[in-house]
């Protein structure tokens, strides 16, 4: 066993993505309801971006995952939930301004950039960090532009700056992304589109709602037990001896951080916190 314990630190899930991931950690949002299941096993960290696309997120890269971090600053696991914005319509539209498309990414810079980004996150810190790619939701474009039309001053005779089929295809390719870059995906789009209400799901036709999230939280806790088990929260016990699964290398599913409190003992309770510390030392 190693000698020396350093300082305790949760893992990491760090949500980066654009609105979709932001507003994820409000009442009802599925960020914050992966927040609430990994309460004391793991810290979510957000890092959404309203009204990104996928172009512009690469220019985040090199600040928030680094190769140079270190191995503690290195997440256990990134979602990127990125599409809905790239799938913005191109000019041009029907009495549309120019701005109108200007988050329009084309396809094939989007599978691009989405590999890019899968492959920087990898290479972040000591290489550990597990992705986990979101497909885009679809989009009700007919409630979108009523709420363009009420809220920006969109013409009402004018073309949608987004479609339901132009979506699909960017659900679609983030699939193929995940394929092609052996990254597991919580296909989000299929998922509401199971739905016959899945217009109901969303309060602009663009952004989830409550109901929505849960669907988006649903799938995305489903894929974090098929994929990565060694991320899923346990029940809190006190580990074994040189059991490592408190850390983000662990194997065996995330343990609640120190001991439970039905588990430490009134009489002499650093009795207890000191063997759960001998727990988490590595073995050699």
């Amino acid at each position: 066993m190693s000698g020396r314990l350093g300082p305790f630190r949760r893992p990491q899930l760090c949500l980066f993505g654009d609105s979709i991931t932001q507003f994820s950690m409000g009442a009802g949002g599925w960020g914050s309801a992966l927040a609430s299941d990994y309460q004391r096993h793991a810290d979510v960290l957000l890092r959404g971006y309203s009204g990104y696309n996928s172009r512009w997120a690469l220019q985040l890269l090199p600040d928030l995952f680094p190769s140079s971090a270190s191995p503690s600053e290195t997440p256990a696991l990134v979602t990127v939930f990125l599409g809905a914005n790239d799938a913005n319509r191109p000019p041009p539209l029907l009495l549309q301004p120019l701005s109108a498309s200007r988050q329009h990414v084309p396809l094939q810079e989007y599978e691009s950039n989405l590999a890019a980004i899968v492959r920087v996150i990898r290479q972040m810190g000591d290489g550990s960090a597990k992705v986990l790619i979101i497909t885009p939701p679809p989009v009700d474009h007919e409630a979108w532009h009523a709420h363009c039309v009420r809220s920006y001053g969109s013409d009402p005779d004018a073309d949608p700056n987004r479609h339901f089929d132009v979506t699909a295809e960017y659900a679609k390719a983030a699939v193929s992304v995940g394929k092609a870059t052996s990254t597991p995906v919580a296909d989000v789009h299929s998922a509401i589109m199971a739905h016959r209400d899945w217009k109901a799901m969303f309060d602009d036709g663009l952004h989830p709602n409550p109901r929505g999230n849960a669907v988006i939280f649903e799938q995305v806790k489903k894929a974090i037990a098929e994929h990565f088990p060694e991320l899923v929260p346990q029940n809190p016990q006190m580990p074994a001896a040189g059991d490592v699964s408190l850390t983000n290398r662990g194997v065996s599913g995330l343990m609640m951080d120190f001991p439970d409190h039905k588990a430490i003992d009134a009489v002499d309770p650093g009795s207890t916190f000191a063997e759960w510390k001998m727990c988490l030392k590595a073995p050699e």
